[in-house]
């Protein structure tokens, strides 16, 4: 995603969320009394806040018959895989036991919940979905931990999410408490764009944490201000020396557990780096997008934000 003026607030969504989608059918505001709140309280809200009441109770109203809905299409697309996976079309999903333990271990940081809008903390847990299906899925896998997940992506992950409870623990493992609780500061590596260091190997010895943040770039040094202030060590990927992008670009959550995960399988960053991050951040922006200088897309590290987007 494009980010022309990091301090701005960032544009209004374009995605349809469910309790945002335009009602097609039931009571206008000038009818509607609401059963979360006095209708006096109502009243005085402006229009548009009224709008985003009556949504939202009537998605609480619906969303009953929209998740049966939902659970039917998940039935019909698992059929649809299982026949796919018999005629080779697609791989088998592995075992537990066809995976082999990597030994690296990596830590989502979710200690920024006030940090992010609604909208943000969806797209946050979804990408801590996308976490664990690639480290379920993949020949390697790491020790990946969620700490202090609490407040609004609890909240999410225990009403959307509910079955993340079932998730084996040596896959995917959440904590309430803060990253140092868990591990010691010696054996922290807090990855961030901002530091000026950078990693070239990755240390079974050693435990990454990558900050669980979806901030549009609002807030400068966020995670390097924290692992100063926790007083352990950090480093930033070596994006600068594979890949360049045209203008200032951030890449998601998920996406920078992929590369590392990748890194894991391959040994190799160029490819870890140009098999996840998607082609279309190479080919955007001014100048037609990266140079390929001797096979190795090389770009300069400043300009790309290994915290998080949308």
């Amino acid at each position: 995603m494009d980010v022309t003026n990091p301090g701005d607030e960032p544009a209004p969504s374009t995605k349809r969320h469910r309790p945002n989608t335009p009602i097609t059918k039931g009571p206008s505001v000038d009818d509607f009394t609401p059963t979360t709140m006095t209708l006096d309280a109502f009243n005085q809200l402006s229009r548009n806040q009224k709008k985003k009441i009556l949504r939202q109770e009537l998605w609480d109203q619906r969303s009953g018959e929209f998740r049966e809905k939902q659970r039917a299409k998940r039935s019909v697309l698992r059929k649809r895989h299982k026949q796919r996976v018999k005629l080779g079309e697609v791989p088998a999903k592995r075992k537990l036991d066809e995976q082999e333990r990597s030994g690296h271990k990596i830590i989502i940081d979710m200690d920024f919940d006030d940090k992010m809008h609604d909208t943000e903390i969806k797209s946050i847990c979804s990408q801590l979905v996308r976490c664990y299906s690639t480290n379920r899925h993949g020949p390697l896998f790491v020790d990946l931990h969620i700490t202090k997940l609490h407040e609004r992506c609890r909240a999410r992950f225990d009403k959307a999410i509910a079955d993340h409870t079932e998730w084996p623990e040596s896959r995917i493992k959440f904590h309430d408490t803060e990253v140092l609780d868990v591990f010691g500061t010696d054996k922290l590596v807090y990855l961030t764009a901002d530091s000026p260091n950078e990693i070239t190997e990755l240390d079974t010895q050693k435990v990454y944490v990558v900050g669980g943040l979806v901030d549009k770039n609002r807030y400068k040094r966020l995670t390097l201000d924290k692992a100063e202030q926790m007083g352990v060590a950090h480093a930033r990927l070596p994006i600068g020396q594979y890949v360049q992008m045209a203008s200032r670009k951030v890449i998601t959550v998920n996406q920078i557990f992929e590369i590392l995960v990748k890194f894991v399988e391959t040994g190799d960053w160029k490819q870890a780096f140009l098999e996840v991050i998607p082609q279309r951040k190479f080919n955007e922006g001014k100048g037609g997008g990266a140079k390929v200088v001797k096979g190795v897309v090389a770009e300069d590290a400043e300009d790309v934000d290994q915290d998080a987007e949308d």
